[in-house]
């Protein structure tokens, strides 16, 4: 199988649900193809969709790598962040997809969410 085949067989599994089946696939595509921003971002939400947070932001830091301008990015690196109880890098990274678009409403969202849970801690 190529890392195209790869790629797609991973997107599917993800969608149904399939994670292990996903995260399979898609490091397999990551390391036959290592500059598939969109693979890394795909394998990244099976990690988190797993609860393995520290091997979720790595796929999402290697997309950002690949792809730095793409405001989506962070926004999934700062939800693993937060899912994985690092609230500091979370609110930096929701501001950097805010830097990327400001008008991003789930980071406006959650960045909000974030901070008003900080405040009562």
């Amino acid at each position: 199988m190529n890392e195209n085949d790869l790629f797609e067989d991973g997107v599917r599994a993800f969608k149904a649900g399939e994670f292990d089946a996903a995260v399979e696939n898609l490091e397999a595509a990551t390391k036959l193809d290592s500059a598939n921003h969109r693979a890394f971002c795909y394998l990244g939400a099976a990690y988190a969709a797993k609860q393995r947070y520290n091997a979720a932001i790595g796929a999402f830091k290697m997309a950002e790598q690949i792809a730095p301008g793409i405001a989506s990015i962070h926004y999934n690196i700062a939800q693993a962040y937060e899912s994985a109880g690092v609230f500091d890098e979370a609110e930096y990274e929701y501001g950097r997809a805010l830097e990327l678009k400001p008008d991003y409403a789930l980071a406006q969202q959650a960045l909000a969410k974030l901070k008003k849970r900080l405040d009562h801690v």
